[in-house]
């Protein structure tokens, strides 16, 4: 009884869907985080029929934008302060604190959405997540 050796022809697919950029779904929707947002206009254009990868691209354009929205909002209050007879320098000194505190909460909330993309699941951020899907 003789054994047939398998050929290196036969070729399976892998576990999970592939993208239109050639990547799995869960590499690609990672890394359009990576660079938030320009790493997620270029997989939102890129990408023209998968709605995870196109997803999680919009979401990174709403995220990268948005916190740039909160970092310009908290600059200009910044200098609101400055005006303030006598406490504006202290003022703004303290409130400079604010800006580390938004920096790692962003910082963590990229984190947790590229672990989300890169695990398959598809996770909304509550205003975010919202305006993102009427992207897609």
């Amino acid at each position: 009884m003789a054994v047939e050796p398998k050929t290196t022809t036969d070729v399976t697919e892998s576990a999970g869907s592939s993208s239109g950029t050639g990547l799995d779904e869960n590499i690609a929707g990672a890394l359009a985080y990576l660079f938030s947002p320009l790493t997620g206009i270029l997989f939102f254009l890129l990408e023209g029929e998968n709605e995870f990868v196109r997803f999680h691209a919009a979401q990174s354009i709403v995220f990268g934008v948005g916190l740039f929205a909160v970092y310009v909002g908290m600059t200009v209050f910044q200098m609101m302060l400055l005006l303030v007879p006598r406490l504006g320098g202290l003022l703004s000194l303290l409130f400079s604190l604010a800006y580390f505190v938004v920096g790692f909460a962003a910082f963590l909330t990229w984190l947790f959405l590229l672990y989300k993309a890169y695990s398959n699941e598809r996770f909304a951020l509550p205003v975010f997540g919202k305006l993102a899907a009427r992207l897609v």
